[in-house]
């Protein structure tokens, strides 16, 4: 598999596109759904920095990708963190029984720790870009950010596993079958980034998981035609 930054353009293109289509639909739906249609929007828009960081690199210049490293990590590092969680939140139906509430409450605490991990972890990233480098290998990009303090602590999981339970958790969780569809796919997705390109697990897991985000194109028309009955208690 190859990316550059034709291959970044054009998924930003079909995203955007969609995206546009889904928010139409979306229209019609409570509120809630519009965060779902506008996922791939936003996606687009990632992709759309990545394609700047390939062109700055495939002029020489890593130094003048970082201002598009930054726009491509308020993503990767901070919107996605609370938005998909957030989501998954704001359309569960509040079910009266014990296993509804615990439901909602796992996936707005990963909300709210989203919310908060995000903000925490890109304003040292704002504020200190120059310790960020991006690089080329294989054909992929490679983002490395040396943080300015170190913790002795021991952590029983790695921060790609915290992140990544963070926004899948609440995926899996939800009542809505549409929903666990989705959050399955980008399950699945993550580990083969994991394991294949494993180097570079931060751009490849977010252009597999743009590419799947079309996916909530076909939900929002699903939901549109009152086609999300099967939900569980």
């Amino acid at each position: 598999m190859c990316f550059s930054a034709s291959v970044s353009y054009s998924a930003a293109t079909v995203l955007v596109g969609t995206g546009v289509y889904a928010v139409q639909q979306a229209r019609r739906l409570p509120p809630p759904y519009l965060m779902w249609a506008l996922v791939p929007v936003l996606f687009g828009l990632q992709q759309a920095f990545e394609g700047r960081v390939w062109q700055e690199l495939d002029a020489g210049d890593a130094g003048a990708a970082v201002p598009f490293v930054l726009g491509f990590h308020f993503f990767s590092h901070f919107l996605w963190l609370w938005w998909l969680p957030l989501g998954s939140y704001l359309v569960e139906p509040g079910k009266t029984g014990m296993i509804g509430k615990i439901r909602k409450q796992v996936i707005g605490g990963c909300a709210m720790f989203g919310a908060f991990a995000g903000t925490l972890v890109y304003s040292v990233m704002l504020f200190n870009s120059e310790r960020m480098s991006v690089a080329v290998r294989e054909h992929s990009i490679t983002y490395d950010f040396s943080f300015p303090f170190r913790s002795s602590s021991y952590l029983p999981i790695t921060p790609a596993a915290l992140y990544a339970l963070t926004i899948l958790v609440p995926l899996l969780f939800s009542s809505h079958r549409l929903i666990r569809i989705f959050g399955w796919l980008t399950a699945i997705s993550s580990v083969l980034a994991s394991e294949i390109y494993g180097y570079a697990y931060v751009s490849v897991w977010c252009f597999c998981a743009a590419v799947l985000s079309l996916y909530l194109v076909y939900m929002i028309r699903l939901v549109a035609a009152g086609q999300d009955e099967h939900t569980v208690p």
